[in-house]
């Protein structure tokens, strides 16, 4: 694990238990504009860091992933619907970047940018 994902990894645990605010904003692909964000809540129950396979061949699957438990919603224009299985999973990549500010920390990715915050 590099040190990114420790103080990702380390910022999550000191927050097991509360309520994260997750704001996911899918990068347009070969830019770093911003397509489409999603609102998610999630009551943190735990942290999974799970590694791919590295016999794969595939691109698209990440290098490793970050995957937060827990009882959570995603916000929609006036509609809240239930996490479908109870997990949000943050795929990491090669380009993947951290940076904490005390209550919220940003993580970017090739793919999306990620704002997480506690409430």
């Amino acid at each position: 694990m590099n040190t990114n994902v420790d103080q990702f990894t380390q910022w999550l645990d000191e927050h097991n238990g509360q309520t994260l605010s997750i704001q996911k904003g899918e990068h347009e692909t070969g830019s770093k504009d911003v397509l489409d964000i999603d609102l998610i809540s999630l009551e943190l129950q735990s942290v999974e860091v799970r590694s791919a396979n590295q016999n794969t061949q595939d691109d698209y699957l990440p290098s490793e992933e970050v995957i937060l438990y827990g009882k959570g919603y995603i916000h929609g224009d006036e509609t809240r619907t239930p996490l479908p299985d109870n997990y949000f999973e943050i795929p990491l990549d090669e380009s993947f970047k951290f940076h904490s500010d005390g209550n919220e920390i940003k993580i970017e990715t090739e793919k999306a940018l990620y704002r997480i915050s506690t409430n």
